[in-house]
């Protein structure tokens, strides 16, 4: 266990010592955000049916199926962005006094909508609705390329840590010299140990922001003002910079 302990703090001052320089240097947190208007919305609905006999339960969810296919169509989206999982058909029980009974046979299918077309969202959510093909609907907004946006909103971050890099050099009397490293990581807390990138592109859902891709519940019939929230983008960095 010794021998383990001392391997550990080896390896964690191994870690420090390329991110940390002995000589005088800075430390800084660069961050930024950019509002993002969402590209697509992906509407997810969830068709299942349990009954005694399989076949009906199964029957049931290809009729509905079918009627969102028709649905979809009428709206004009592409055929390739429309995704239907495999049906899913397995026992379905339920415990009632602590006894598990059998309600017969549950089939499920997940059909994913792409709409590129944000302004057809509301008639879309409705007319699924209308024609009640889905007793679940989700939806996640999402961009075209959240790669490069991450990229640019990075780049902002880094631009933000040498200006605080330099108004802090330049209260006391220094000047930055190089960037010593860059981590998206925090290297001065214990979060070193759970690596996880500080960038993220969200959305708003119907009360409060949520992470990276919302997911939301679908308005309800009457929502017609419904409007799709603008999504953020940001980016959190750790600079060292070397001053002299």
């Amino acid at each position: 266990m010794k021998k383990y302990l001392f391997f550990l703090f080896l390896v964690s001052c191994s870690a420090w010592s390329d991110v940390i320089p002995n000589d005088p240097h800075i430390y800084v947190e660069g961050y930024a955000e950019q509002r993002v208007k969402p590209e697509i919305i992906v509407i997810s609905a969830y068709l299942r049916h349990t009954d005694k006999d399989a076949f009906v339960a199964k029957s049931e969810v290809d009729r509905r199926s079918v009627e969102l296919f028709e649905v979809v169509k009428k709206m004009g989206i592409a055929q390739e962005d429309i995704r239907a999982t495999p049906l899913r058909i397995a026992p379905h029980n339920e415990y009632k006094n602590g006894e598990e009974i059998n309600l017969g046979t549950r089939v499920v299918r997940s059909i994913d909508i792409t709409l590129r077309d944000l302004s057809l969202y509301n008639e879309l959510n409705q007319s699924l609705v209308d024609a009640g093909v889905s007793e679940t609907l989700d939806a996640e907004v999402k961009v075209e390329n959240p790669r490069e946006i991450k990229k640019k909103v990075l780049f902002e971050a880094l631009k933000n840590a040498r200006q605080k890099a330099e108004q802090l050099a330049e209260l006391n009397g220094k000047k930055i010299k190089d960037v010593y490293s860059i981590s998206e990581f925090k290297t001065r807390d214990e979060s070193v140990y759970d690596l996880i990138p500080s960038q993220e592109i969200y959305g708003q859902s119907s009360s409060e922001l949520a992470g990276v891709s919302v997911r939301f519940r679908a308005p309800p019939q009457q929502s017609g003002l419904f409007e799709i929230g603008e999504m953020t983008a940001s980016a959190t960095v750790y600079v060292v910079f070397t001053i002299q």
